[in-house]
C-alpha cells in the first residue's frame, strides 16, 4: 500500500472518529439537562403515609379469596402519592423525581434522574395512552432529544429480559401485569379492571418478601431452608410446634459461621429471614418438602410467627418502609372486613421490621445480630411480650377509640410499641 493511501484510510478514519465524537457530544447536550424538570418530592409525612394505606385498604376486595373482577380508579394526585412513595423507599431511587398527570386521554410521565455531575439531569418525558384497553408507550423525550419507536420499543424489550434475568419472582409480577385491562384515561383519573385470581394474588403477595433477590441469593435462601430441615428433622417424633426462636438462633449460628468463611452478612442474613418466612407462611409440603409439617409459634401464637417472620423478610428485601406500610394495611382491613384490627399482630409486625432493619441495614449490624441470636436465650429478647387486649377491633370500634390512624391516641399506642422494641438489646445502637 503506497504512502498517500495510507494517508487517506488514516485521514479518513480520523473523520469518521471525530464525527462519532461530535455525534455522541451533541446527543448527550441534548439529552442531559442542568435543571430537574420535576422537583424532589418532599418526604413522606404521617398523613401521606395514612393515605396510601387507605387506598390499598379501600381498592382491595372484601373476600380476598374469592375469584372475580376489581375495578380500580386513581386521580392524579393519588397516583403521584404513591410514586412518590415507591421513590423514596426503593433503594438507589431515593433521588429521582416524577410526576403523574393525566391529560386529553392519556398518561404524561414526567421523571427526573440526578447525575454523577454537578447539576446535570437526565429528565424523561413519557406519555402512554390506551389502546384496546391495553396500556401502550406513545412518545419519549430524553431532555431534548426525541427517542424513535423502533429505540423505545427495543429498550422495553431489553428491561424485561435484564429483569426476567435478574429478578427470580419477576415471573409473577409480569402475569399481575398481564390480568390488567380495560385501561381508561378519562378526566384527570385512570380506570382499569383487574382479574382477582387468589392463587396469583397470593403469590404475588408472598414473593413481594423476595422481590429484589437474584439468583445468587435465591441459591442461598435454599441453602437454609435445607439447614431449617435437619433442625426440624431433629425434633423431637412426637413434637408439632416448635418456638420460632428454636430455628433463630442456630441458623443464626451457622450465619456467623459463614461469614466467618467470608461470605457477606447482610446476604446471608436476608437469606436466612426468606427461608424461615417461607416455611412460617407457606401450605404445608411447599417449603421443605415431604416430611411432617410443624407449627411454628410465637410467644404460643401462629399467627405471630406469621406476622414476625414476614415482616423481618419484607424488610430484608425490599425495606422497612414498604414492610411497615403493607403491615398496618393489611391490620386496616381486617378490621373492615376480617378479624378486626389487632395491636398484638401490629406489635409483631414492628417487631419484623425492626428485626429485619437489624439484620440488613449494614454489615456492622448483620454481624452483631448474628452474634446476638447466638447467644439469646428467649423469644422476649428480640419480640416484647403481648396481651389480647383490643385484639380483634372492629373499624367502627377502632374510629370510636382512636379516631383514625394519625390520631394522637393512635400514634400513642404506635409510640409506647416502639419505645418497648428500643428497650431491648438487640435494637440498640452499640
Amino acid at each position: 500500500m503506497s504512502t498517500s493511501r495510507i494517508s487517506g484510510f488514516l485521514k479518513a478514519a480520523l473523520l469518521t472518529l471525530l464525527l462519532l465524537i461530535t455525534l455522541v457530544l451533541l446527543l448527550t447536550l441534548l439529552a442531559v439537562q442542568l435543571h430537574p424538570a420535576v422537583p424532589r418530592s418532599v418526604p413522606m409525612d404521617a398523613i401521606a403515609i395514612n393515605t396510601i394505606e387507605d387506598l390499598i385498604v379501600d381498592n382491595a376486595p372484601a373476600r380476598v379469596g374469592r375469584a372475580g373482577e376489581l375495578r380500580l380508579q386513581l386521580d392524579q394526585s393519588e397516583l403521584n402519592l404513591i410514586a412518590a412513595f415507591a421513590l423514596q423507599t426503593i433503594p438507589r431511587l431515593s433521588q429521582v423525581a416524577a410526576n403523574v398527570s393525566i391529560v386529553q386521554k392519556r398518561a404524561v410521565l414526567d421523571i427526573s434522574i440526578p447525575l454523577p455531575l454537578r447539576q446535570a439531569f437526565l429528565n424523561l418525558h413519557i406519555e402512554i395512552h390506551a389502546e384496546s384497553g391495553s396500556a401502550e408507550l406513545g412518545t419519549l423525550w430524553v431532555g431534548n432529544l426525541p427517542v424513535p419507536g423502533p429505540a423505545m420499543r427495543m429498550l422495553v424489550s431489553l428491561a424485561e429480559r435484564w429483569l426476567a434475568n435478574s429478578y427470580v419472582n419477576y415471573g409473577a409480577l409480569r402475569q399481575l401485569k398481564e390480568s390488567v385491562r380495560d385501561i381508561a384515561f378519562e378526566g384527570n383519573s385512570v380506570s382499569l379492571a383487574l382479574n382477582w385470581e387468589p392463587e396469583l394474588i397470593a403469590r404475588v403477595q408472598n414473593q413481594a418478601e423476595q422481590l429484589l433477590l437474584s439468583s445468587a441469593d435465591n441459591a442461598r435462601i435454599d441453602h437454609y431452608s435445607m439447614l431449617l430441615k435437619q433442625i426440624l428433622d431433629n425434633m423431637p417424633d412426637a413434637m408439632r410446634s416448635v418456638s420460632l426462636h428454636d430455628l433463630l438462633s442456630p441458623l443464626f449460628v451457622q450465619a456467623q459461621l459463614s461469614v466467618a468463611q467470608g461470605t457477606d452478612a447482610i446476604s446471608e442474613n436476608r437469606a436466612l429471614l426468606q427461608a424461615v418466612s417461607r416455611y412460617v407462611n407457606e401450605p404445608a409440603n411447599e417449603a421443605t418438602g415431604d416430611g411432617p409439617r410443624f407449627t411454628i409459634t410465637l410467644q404460643r401464637r401462629t399467627d405471630l410467627a406469621q406476622h414476625f417472620t414476614s415482616s423481618a423478610a419484607m424488610t430484608a428485601s425490599v425495606g422497612a418502609d414498604i414492610a411497615g406500610l403493607l403491615a398496618t394495611s393489611k391490620e386496616a382491613h381486617d378490621a373492615r372486613y376480617r378479624s378486626g384490627f389487632s395491636f398484638s399482630d401490629l406489635t409483631a409486625n414492628m417487631a419484623g421490621v425492626a428485626f429485619g432493619s437489624a439484620a440488613t441495614a449494614n454489615a456492622s449490624s448483620a454481624r452483631r445480630l448474628q452474634a446476638t441470636l447466638g447467644q439469646a436465650t428467649a423469644e422476649t429478647d428480640y419480640m416484647p411480650p403481648v396481651t389480647r387486649d383490643n385484639a380483634g377491633l372492629s373499624e367502627d370500634d377502632f374510629l370510636q377509640q382512636y379516631q383514625d390512624r394519625t390520631s394522637p391516641a393512635y400514634r400513642e399506642r404506635l409510640n409506647a410499641i416502639d419505645a418497648q422494641l428500643a428497650a431491648l438489646p438487640i435494637y440498640k445502637s452499640p
